[in-house]
């Protein structure tokens, strides 16, 4: 995918920065990646410590426009990986990091290469016996992030405007931010109807009293499966957009693996072994009506970076999710 916002580091730069961090090993192919949306990744391979191949992900240069929420995301999704490496869910070891940009002029980091193929590649040629099994894995995976309780409401960034005491007010603070970056692009937004919509429901948010890790990325395309036989799940990648907040958020950002979590009873056994069972109210669907709709809000204003082709059909096809949801939560109120 052809985004503005990915850096596009030569093959000696590359070469520099394998170097720096392996400087005994020999470098054979690099091979970049061509799926991100946003940051740039490349598949290196090599000698000894690069022998099982290694990634190399570096964020957007410190000179590109990104929407607020992006501020140092690369540095979120550090954190995350070392959040997370003791817990129940297999993910990448992060193998070096570097968030000074004196070598480069953005964040990058190095991690483990994850073998087998996406849950998205593998979609139509998962075996049915073998989704049960996949679905409690999956429910694992999703209770191990929930179960890092963070210490402040919000954005994962050293910066404190992006730190909040209750959820309702961290909530309003991205919306808000998420809303501003459309205003500043041009884009044609019912910017005053979504702020109605949001102070109607500012109770049902205030409801939420701890931080729990949200991903608000895992998606079919983020998670990785032993294929052919699609039988385990073998890594889940891609933190950048973590936020401390109300968990019920990641099953509304789950494409093509989870549609509506209440009716998946294998997700929610696999869930409840590590975080206990869960149960939905109507205030529960309310919010995570909310969390759809600041995710269709992210994916209309992103578009930016996008060829204008792409963009247009992103933007309608979001604009007609959002156009449902402010009807459905205007009558919730």
């Amino acid at each position: 995918m052809h985004s503005i916002t990915k850096s596009n580091l030569s093959t000696e730069t590359i070469r520099h920065l394998v170097e720096l961090h392996f400087p005994k090993e020999q470098v054979f192919s690099i091979v970049e990646f061509s799926e991100g949306m946003c940051n740039g990744a490349w598949k290196i391979t090599g000698t000894g410590s690069l022998q099982k191949d290694v990634v190399l992900k570096a964020g957007p240069s410190d000179q590109v426009q990104m929407l607020t929420y992006e501020k140092d995301k690369l540095r979120t999704e550090i954190l995350v990986y070392q959040l997370l490496s003791n817990r129940e869910i297999p993910i990448p070891r992060l193998l070096a990091s570097d968030t000074s940009r004196r070598e480069v002029p953005c964040d990058y980091f190095f991690m483990d290469w994850v073998p087998g193929a996406t849950w998205l590649s593998c979609l139509y040629q998962i075996p049915a016996e073998n989704r049960p099994e996949l679905m409690r894995q999956l429910g694992r995976c999703f209770g191990a992030i929930h179960s890092v309780e963070g210490g402040w409401f919000g954005y994962i960034k050293e910066d404190t405007r992006f730190q909040f005491d209750t959820w309702g007010a961290a909530f309003t603070a991205m919306m808000t931010d998420i809303l501003n970056d459309g205003r500043k692009h041009g884009c044609l937004l019912p910017y005053e109807k979504i702020e109605r919509v949001l102070t109607m429901h500012q109770d049902r948010l205030n409801v939420v009293k701890t931080p729990r890790l949200v991903d608000f990325d895992l998606w079919a395309g983020n998670v990785f499966l032993n294929a052919p036989d699609c039988t385990d799940i073998t890594g889940v990648i891609d933190f950048e957009q973590c936020f401390f907040g109300d968990p019920l958020a990641d099953f509304t950002a789950a494409v093509h693996l989870l549609e509506n979590v209440e009716s998946e009873q294998e997700f929610l056994e696999g869930y409840a072994q590590i975080r206990g069972s869960l149960h939905f109210s109507e205030d529960d669907r309310i919010r995570m009506d909310l969390y759809r709709l600041y995710m269709q809000i992210i994916l209309f204003v992103e578009a930016y970076r996008f060829d204008e082709a792409y963009a247009e059909n992103v933007r309608r096809r979001s604009g007609r999710k959002m156009e449902v949801l402010q009807e459905k939560l205007t009558a919730s109120s």
